[in-house]
């Protein structure tokens, strides 16, 4: 009986939930740039409404909105990059974090719930060992 997991499976665990956050955020970002403004626009009005609880400069939603779809590509280009993986997939964590902290503010209960896999994600791919392929650099 075997007690251990090889290696070569464990990386290439790592590689498939890599290729699954990259895919991710790029058809994310890309979506929200073809959106014409339409995901920004949507989300500022949903910011900036008066009955939510917590209240911020609209600058503050403005400027984060407006960066989003960009982060979103950073992250997931980089991510390519074998040899920057750890840093990013802690970026990546903390995006998703930010996220759900958005999603609090709005009271989307629901939306908060469904950022927990995508941070789960991150760490099981931080935890594991690095695959060598995509593209090492």
């Amino acid at each position: 009986m075997q007690t251990s997991i090889d290696i070569k499976i464990l990386k290439n665990a790592e590689l498939m939930l890599r290729i699954c956050m990259i895919i991710t955020l790029l058809v994310a970002g890309i979506s929200k740039i073809c959106s014409q403004g339409g995901f920004h626009d949507y989300y500022l009005l949903q910011f900036t409404n008066s009955s939510l609880r917590i209240q911020l400069p609209a600058i503050i939603y403005d400027a984060y909105l407006t960066m989003i779809p960009f982060i979103e590509l950073l992250i997931g280009i980089v991510l390519l990059l074998t040899k920057y993986r750890r840093i990013f997939i802690v970026i990546w964590v903390a995006y998703f974090i930010s996220l759900e902290v958005g999603h609090y503010i709005l009271e989307e209960w629901m939306a908060v719930d469904a950022m927990i896999p995508f941070v789960l994600l991150g760490v099981a791919a931080y935890i594991l060992p690095a695959h060598d392929k995509v593209i090492y650099s």
